[in-house]
Protein backbone atom coordinates (compact mmCIF):
# COMPACT_ATOMS: atom_id res chain seq x y z
CA UNK A 1 0.00 0.00 0.00
CA UNK A 2 3.02 2.34 0.74
CA UNK A 3 4.07 1.91 -2.91
CA UNK A 4 0.47 2.97 -4.21
CA UNK A 5 0.59 6.07 -1.95
CA UNK A 6 4.13 7.33 -2.98
CA UNK A 7 2.99 6.54 -6.90
CA UNK A 8 -0.14 8.46 -6.41
CA UNK A 9 2.34 11.34 -5.02
CA UNK A 10 4.91 11.38 -7.59
CA UNK A 11 2.10 11.44 -10.01
CA UNK A 12 0.61 14.59 -8.86
CA UNK A 13 3.96 16.14 -7.76
CA UNK A 14 5.18 15.53 -11.65
CA UNK A 15 3.23 18.15 -13.02
CA UNK A 16 3.67 21.15 -11.39
CA UNK A 17 7.14 20.65 -10.93
CA UNK A 18 7.00 20.59 -15.02
CA UNK A 19 5.71 24.05 -14.70
CA UNK A 20 7.95 25.03 -11.83
CA UNK A 21 11.07 24.12 -14.50
CA UNK A 22 9.10 26.27 -17.33
CA UNK A 23 9.05 29.16 -15.02
CA UNK A 24 12.62 28.96 -14.00
CA UNK A 25 12.88 29.14 -18.22
CA UNK A 26 10.83 31.75 -18.84
CA UNK A 27 13.09 34.83 -19.91
CA UNK A 28 10.19 37.18 -19.55
CA UNK A 29 9.64 36.29 -16.10
CA UNK A 30 13.60 35.80 -15.11
CA UNK A 31 15.87 37.83 -17.50
CA UNK A 32 17.06 41.15 -16.71
CA UNK A 33 15.98 43.59 -18.77
CA UNK A 34 18.97 43.72 -21.24
CA UNK A 35 18.44 40.43 -21.81
CA UNK A 36 14.47 40.85 -22.74
CA UNK A 37 15.52 44.13 -24.72
CA UNK A 38 17.21 41.63 -26.85
CA UNK A 39 14.82 38.78 -26.99
CA UNK A 40 11.91 41.35 -27.83
CA UNK A 41 14.47 42.46 -30.85
CA UNK A 42 14.59 38.97 -32.14
CA UNK A 43 11.21 39.11 -33.19
CA UNK A 44 10.04 42.54 -34.19
CA UNK A 45 8.75 41.79 -37.56
CA UNK A 46 11.17 42.03 -40.62
CA UNK A 47 11.13 44.36 -43.75
CA UNK A 48 9.66 41.35 -45.80
CA UNK A 49 7.23 40.36 -43.41
CA UNK A 50 6.00 44.32 -43.56
CA UNK A 51 6.05 43.78 -47.37
CA UNK A 52 3.66 40.97 -47.64
CA UNK A 53 1.22 43.56 -45.28
CA UNK A 54 1.97 45.36 -47.81
CA UNK A 55 1.54 43.48 -50.96
CA UNK A 56 -1.91 42.80 -49.50
CA UNK A 57 -2.83 46.55 -48.63
CA UNK A 58 -1.71 46.72 -52.66
CA UNK A 59 -3.99 44.27 -53.81
CA UNK A 60 -7.09 45.57 -51.69
CA UNK A 61 -6.66 48.87 -52.65
CA UNK A 62 -6.53 48.80 -56.19
CA UNK A 63 -9.73 46.10 -56.42
CA UNK A 64 -11.13 48.65 -53.71
CA UNK A 65 -10.94 51.43 -56.24
CA UNK A 66 -11.86 49.44 -58.83
CA UNK A 67 -15.24 48.49 -57.45
CA UNK A 68 -15.93 52.37 -56.15
CA UNK A 69 -15.17 51.03 -52.64
CA UNK A 70 -13.84 54.66 -52.40
CA UNK A 71 -14.09 54.17 -48.65
CA UNK A 72 -11.97 51.21 -48.00
CA UNK A 73 -9.95 52.23 -50.61
CA UNK A 74 -8.63 55.32 -48.43
CA UNK A 75 -8.81 52.95 -45.25
CA UNK A 76 -5.60 50.97 -47.63
CA UNK A 77 -3.59 53.68 -47.93
CA UNK A 78 -3.91 54.67 -44.40
CA UNK A 79 -2.81 51.29 -42.71
CA UNK A 80 -0.22 51.94 -45.67
CA UNK A 81 0.90 54.52 -44.08
CA UNK A 82 1.54 52.96 -40.89
CA UNK A 83 3.33 49.58 -41.98
CA UNK A 84 5.89 51.85 -43.50
CA UNK A 85 5.94 54.23 -40.56
CA UNK A 86 6.30 50.69 -38.70
CA UNK A 87 9.10 49.83 -41.20
CA UNK A 88 10.89 53.13 -39.88
CA UNK A 89 10.92 52.48 -36.47
CA UNK A 90 11.77 48.99 -36.53
CA UNK A 91 14.41 48.60 -39.66
CA UNK A 92 16.13 52.19 -39.21
CA UNK A 93 18.24 51.33 -42.13
CA UNK A 94 15.78 51.36 -44.31
CA UNK A 95 13.66 54.98 -42.80
CA UNK A 96 15.55 57.13 -45.23
CA UNK A 97 13.97 55.38 -48.08
CA UNK A 98 10.50 54.91 -46.08
CA UNK A 99 10.50 58.85 -45.99
CA UNK A 100 11.34 59.46 -49.25
CA UNK A 101 8.55 56.71 -50.51
CA UNK A 102 5.83 58.37 -47.78
CA UNK A 103 6.97 62.03 -49.30
CA UNK A 104 6.17 60.72 -52.75
CA UNK A 105 2.76 58.81 -52.72
CA UNK A 106 1.09 59.71 -49.54
CA UNK A 107 0.39 63.28 -51.18
CA UNK A 108 -0.81 62.10 -54.29
CA UNK A 109 -2.59 59.25 -53.74
CA UNK A 110 -5.15 60.54 -51.32
CA UNK A 111 -6.52 63.48 -53.69
CA UNK A 112 -6.63 60.46 -56.71
CA UNK A 113 -8.31 58.85 -54.25
CA UNK A 114 -10.91 61.98 -53.17
CA UNK A 115 -12.05 62.24 -57.00
CA UNK A 116 -13.41 59.31 -56.75
CA UNK A 117 -12.74 58.87 -60.58
CA UNK A 118 -10.64 55.62 -61.69
CA UNK A 119 -8.75 57.78 -64.45
CA UNK A 120 -7.77 59.75 -61.46
CA UNK A 121 -6.94 56.76 -59.29
CA UNK A 122 -4.96 54.69 -61.43
CA UNK A 123 -2.36 57.46 -62.54
CA UNK A 124 -2.01 57.56 -58.72
CA UNK A 125 -1.91 53.78 -58.46
CA UNK A 126 1.02 53.86 -61.11
CA UNK A 127 3.24 56.47 -59.25
CA UNK A 128 2.16 54.07 -55.77
CA UNK A 129 3.23 51.32 -58.00
CA UNK A 130 6.47 52.94 -59.44
CA UNK A 131 7.43 54.01 -55.97
CA UNK A 132 7.18 50.69 -54.57
CA UNK A 133 9.96 49.10 -57.50
CA UNK A 134 12.16 52.16 -56.66
CA UNK A 135 12.74 51.79 -53.00
CA UNK A 136 12.84 47.93 -53.80
CA UNK A 137 15.98 49.00 -56.10
CA UNK A 138 17.19 51.47 -53.66
CA UNK A 139 17.11 48.74 -51.03
CA UNK A 140 19.12 45.90 -53.39
CA UNK A 141 15.63 44.05 -53.94
CA UNK A 142 15.44 45.63 -57.71
CA UNK A 143 14.27 41.69 -58.29
CA UNK A 144 11.08 42.32 -56.43
CA UNK A 145 8.64 44.33 -59.46
CA UNK A 146 4.96 45.16 -58.94
CA UNK A 147 2.15 43.78 -61.24
CA UNK A 148 -1.25 45.21 -61.54
CA UNK A 149 -3.18 43.11 -58.69
CA UNK A 150 -5.39 39.99 -60.45
CA UNK A 151 -7.51 39.91 -57.09
CA UNK A 152 -7.86 40.49 -53.89
CA UNK A 153 -8.00 38.49 -50.80
CA UNK A 154 -10.53 40.43 -48.54
CA UNK A 155 -13.96 39.37 -47.40
CA UNK A 156 -14.73 43.06 -47.78
CA UNK A 157 -14.47 43.05 -51.61
CA UNK A 158 -15.10 39.70 -52.38
CA UNK A 159 -19.00 39.15 -50.45
CA UNK A 160 -21.15 40.51 -53.57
Amino acid sequence: MNIVKLLILIILAVPSMVFALEDNHDWRKNATTEEKVQQMVKVIPSASNIMIQMGERYKNLYWAAKMGKWEFANYQVEEMQELIHTLQITRPKRAKTASEFLQAVIPALPKALESKQWKEFEAGFDLLRQQCMGCHVKNDHAFITLPIPKSANSPVLNMN
